[in-house]
């Protein structure tokens, strides 16, 4: 049955054992069935965490004040929406923090601004 692509937990309960080492004494794997596992996980692993790409027209962006803030905003965009597709809690919460950090520079080259003026 894990064959046919019935995952272990669920072959436990079709066969009614309390713990999954009862079900792995039964269970023989073959060195067939270590690379097909192993060859779907890295196509999921791959479909799963594409990476986005920045779509910012050419020339919209200035080498100055105004561009790098532009520039960060992209940045942090591409940073949350990536941070959503993540199911890793512990990824998700590291992703967040550097955003509040670039929510930060931005505040900070803000009020450089500011006072420049």
């Amino acid at each position: 049955m894990l064959r046919l692509g019935v995952s272990l937990p669920v072959l436990r309960e079709l066969l009614g054992h309390k713990d999954i080492r009862m079900t792995l004494r039964y269970v023989q794997v073959t060195q067939q069935d270590l690379q097909r596992e192993y060859h779907t996980a890295r196509q999921n692993a791959a479909q799963r965490h594409r990476l986005p790409t920045l779509s910012v027209p050419k020339g919209i962006i200035h080498a100055d004040l105004s561009g790098t803030c532009q520039a960060l905003a992209a940045a942090r965009h591409l940073l949350e929406m990536y941070r959503r597709q993540l199911r890793d809690e512990k990824a998700k919460r590291k992703l967040q923090r550097l955003g509040r950090r670039l929510l930060a520079v931005a505040s900070q080259l803000q009020h450089i601004a500011t006072t420049e003026k």
